[in-house]
């Protein structure tokens, strides 16, 4: 679920800042971002994202429509480092509870990759639309419980420091 998303916010960026004129275009495009989809999936994709075909003197042109919510106007070269920000923007401890505040709509995915692993520090994970409870294991320290997510969310430490 987390790649899918991590595929689609690509691909925003990519429609957000390129001129694609085809499908090819974006399949390369998220190639080099680390992505190697098929037809289907781009095409699966700018559904999902309401992409429009816009007329222009050169032909058509691929792009999101102009409400705030769909482009991500950050510069292409950034997309990778972008991308690796899994969502999560802060983290606060509550007893045995770690609450992630993650971005719009990244909650559910980061949980399902928790789960995933199956992280014997992790007793359960409980998401909403922008915040992740992690309930921490019996007899585990809170360092242990961060460590362990932090080989899932790779990004973590950075939100920490």
């Amino acid at each position: 679920m987390a790649k899918k998303i991590t595929r689609l916010e690509a691909l925003r960026i990519i429609l957000s800042n390129k001129v694609v004129r085809s499908q090819a275009d974006i399949q390369r495009e998220l190639a080099r971002a680390g992505f190697r989809v098929s037809q289907p999936t781009v095409s699966s994709d700018l559904q999902k994202l309401h992409a429009l075909r816009q007329k222009t003197p050169d032909g058509y042109q691929l792009i999101l429509p102009k409400t705030e919510g769909y482009r991500r106007p950050i510069p292409i070269e950034a997309l990778p480092e972008y991308l690796q920000n899994t969502g999560v923007v802060g983290i606060t401890f509550s007893g045995t509870l770690a609450v992630l505040h993650t971005r719009p709509g990244y909650a559910a995915g980061l949980a399902a990759d928790i789960d995933s692993h199956h992280l014997p520090e992790v007793a359960g994970t409980v998401a909403g639309y922008d915040t992740l409870f992690v309930a921490q294991a019996e007899g585990i320290e809170r360092q242990q419980l961060i460590d362990a997510l932090s080989h899932v969310i790779p990004a973590l430490k950075a939100v920490l420091l």
